[in-house]
């Protein structure tokens, strides 16, 4: 079962007039070009939710719960007098850099994403309703258990996916709102709590106070199957919060998973500390190179074409060419066997055969996550990495596969979903 109930949601303070320069993205999205730049604003709230890389984590949770202190002092963040449920509204377009890894069926010129933003009962992944899909780096879970704890806080909601072929919760937030989206209709008599604007996509907050409509979304919800879909981290730092000190909700942005502006993108690879010498022969052992050239359609349409369930295919940047590599398919079959998994073969198999044998697999540092093909390019142009590793994206059906039937984790950072949440956007203080 999945318990729901609401909370006091903890804002920026309305009276703020520009309120842009003080959100940030979410802290595990954050380079250290971006963290200068938010930085650079003494009230932004990625002074309380992100790491700089800079400093050692201890001393990052002294900061954060000091810099958490002044901003409640200063009136910078306000907690709503009355608790509730939100609709957390996400109206957003797909960058450039982007657009070639958006299959044509699912491109649109504006996407408009819902989400349902309730506290649920936290419940360790896989023993009731709710469960994840990606493999985690126990020292970030670790890092987010210590700053939760000692500011008493979630900074923004966990995203999760539920299923419900007859959108009746979506029909009724957009009811409760008035217009159908990609619309945007905003009521004088029910204006947003948050209304602002990072890097072009617009996040806005509804609250939801009528016990009415809040006790049917609860019943609604009780019976559906939870899938984390960004936030595993803060999921297993809540559920380490629920054994240890007794926290037993945390927040989380439930998203219909037909929603058709909910996609699925890929994270790219890139990697610093690789032994080339060897990378050639383990290419050679296990993939035939099916494309070499430049980037551009032809290699997208390479990369992207899939002949059956066992094609695996990865695309390389190493800094001269672009390579599409095809797996051989009786070592992929033979994978697959050994493993017990039919889902996420590009992903496994390139962590199996390239990255963990030929990678310096005791720093996690070592290896860059990319949302973009461009970025991973630059990284091997201008930031000293060896090597890119181009993915293509998963599909939504293959995560619930993952999750709900094979009951096992992808390789850590495989799902990139869009769109993301922001940090300031919601928080909320333990203990309501």
């Amino acid at each position: 079962m999945v318990t729901i109930k609401p909370f006091k949601s903890i804002i920026l303070n309305p009276e703020i007039p520009d309120k842009n320069r003080l959100v940030c993205p979410v802290y595990d999205t954050i380079d250290e070009t971006e963290y200068a730049r938010y930085g650079s604003e003494s009230n932004n709230v990625i002074h309380i939710t992100t790491r700089n890389i800079s400093i050692e984590s201890g001393e990052f949770v002294t900061r954060s719960t000091g810099n958490l202190k002044r901003f409640f002092e200063e009136g910078v963040l306000v907690e709503r007098e009355e608790p509730g449920f939100y609709i957390y509204g996400i109206r957003y377009s797909i960058p450039e850099d982007i657009q070639g890894q958006i299959p044509d069926t699912a491109k649109r010129d504006v996407y408009f994403a819902f989400g349902l933003v309730a506290l649920v009962q936290v419940e360790g992944l896989g023993e009731g309703n709710i469960v994840g899909h990606e493999r985690i780096f126990e020292k970030h879970t670790n890092e987010r258990y210590e700053v939760m704890k000692a500011s008493g806080m979630n900074f923004a909601p966990i995203v999760a996916e539920y299923s419900m072929p007859g959108h009746d919760i979506n029909n009724m937030l957009e009811d409760y709102l008035g217009f159908k989206r990609p619309d945007l209709v905003i009521s004088e008599d029910r204006p947003p709590l948050v209304d602002v604007s990072l890097k072009g996509i617009r996040h806005l907050l509804w609250e939801i106070t009528d016990s009415g409509m809040v006790g049917k979304i609860q019943a609604m919800m009780a019976d559906e199957n939870v899938l984390i879909l960004d936030g595993h981290h803060r999921y297993n730092a809540a559920n380490e919060l629920r054994l240890r000190d007794g926290v037993e909700y945390t927040m989380m942005m439930f998203m219909e998973g037909g929603d058709r502006a909910l996609l699925l993108l890929p994270w790219h690879r890139c990697v610093k500390r690789l032994d080339m010498k060897r990378l050639g022969s383990q290419i050679e052992r296990y993939f035939d190179v099916l494309w070499r050239g430049a980037l551009g359609d032809e290699f997208y349409g390479m990369l992207s074409a899939k002949d059956d369930a066992m094609d695996v295919r990865v695309g390389m940047y190493d800094g001269k060419d672009f390579s599409v590599l095809k797996a051989h398919g009786d070592e992929v079959e033979r994978l697959s066997e050994s493993l017990g998994e039919q889902v996420g073969l590009d992903y496994i198999s390139l962590n199996e055969w390239v990255i963990e044998p030929l990678a310096d697999g005791d720093n996690v540092d070592n290896v860059g996550f990319m949302d973009s093909v461009a970025e991973a390019v630059r990284k091997v142009d201008e930031q000293g990495f060896r090597v890119a590793f181009l993915m293509r994206p998963l599909d939504i059906r293959d995560v619930e596969y993952k999750a709900h039937t094979e009951m096992k984790n992808f390789p850590q950072k495989s799902t990139l979903f869009l769109p993301k949440v922001a940090e300031g956007i919601m928080m909320r203080r333990f203990g309501e």
